[in-house]
């Protein structure tokens, strides 16, 4: 399972977390209670409430991108 829970506080950290899941081949959503977004759409993310815990996987059946994703959400997890 890799969805991590993230908390996206600031403006800062929601464009920071835009650029990061970017850089990413693969699809990222973001699950909001019962609501899936695409967590590299500007206007979906910054629709998410900031500062509010949500719920990020990428979807790959590469373990390496699965692995470097999970990494990179260190800085956002809750």
């Amino acid at each position: 399972m890799n969805k991590k829970k993230i908390k996206l506080s600031t403006p800062e950290m929601v464009a920071d977390f835009i650029n990061v899941c970017s850089k990413y081949e693969c699809d990222i959503n973001l699950y909001d209670g019962r609501n899936i977004l695409d967590a590299k759409s500007i206007i979906g993310v910054f629709g998410v409430m900031q500062g509010k815990v949500i719920e990020v996987q990428a979807i790959s059946s590469d373990e390496s991108v699965i692995s470097s994703f999970i990494e990179d959400m260190r800085k956002f997890e809750v």
